[in-house]
């Protein structure tokens, strides 16, 4: 019967952790004097094969700012992830990463924090809300 409870209250205690949501002002772990560099991922429909598109995000073009803006609106609601993600956009600078599927419900970020632990996180957000990153 104690392993029962014991085993009860370890599994609501993780689950007590894994939900909380944590603020993550995304604003420390990024230069806003450099650029972000963009991999967009498609499949070409006549080859079936996946193409690689890597471009920078210029400082203060209208992505950067979108982008920037975005992270200030988006500090609330962060969740601890340890899984992986396979996406089709990756926005990246240094140590820090950002994740996004074209037309989702979800991004994911991930960062080396001051402690020089990775850390990651996923957070539901409005679908397409960062689909501005693929256009041109």
């Amino acid at each position: 019967m104690t392993k029962q409870i014991t085993f009860t209250l370890v599994v609501i205690a993780t689950c007590i952790l894994t939900s909380c949501k944590s603020t993550i002002n995304i604003n420390q772990y990024v230069d806003k004097a450099l650029p972000f560099g963009l991999t967009i991922t498609t499949t070409d429909s006549a080859t079936g094969l996946t193409k690689l598109t890597h471009m920078n995000i210029e400082v203060n073009s209208v992505k950067y700012v979108k982008l920037i803006n975005w992270f200030d609106k988006n500090q609330d609601g962060w969740r601890t992830t340890p899984a992986s993600y396979v996406t089709n956009i990756g926005v990246t600078q240094g140590a820090f990463r950002l994740l996004y599927t074209s037309n989702s419900v979800g991004a994911i970020i991930g960062f080396t924090d001051k402690e020089n632990k990775a850390r990651q996180y996923s957070k539901t957000i409005k679908r397409g809300e960062l689909d501005f990153l693929t256009d041109k």
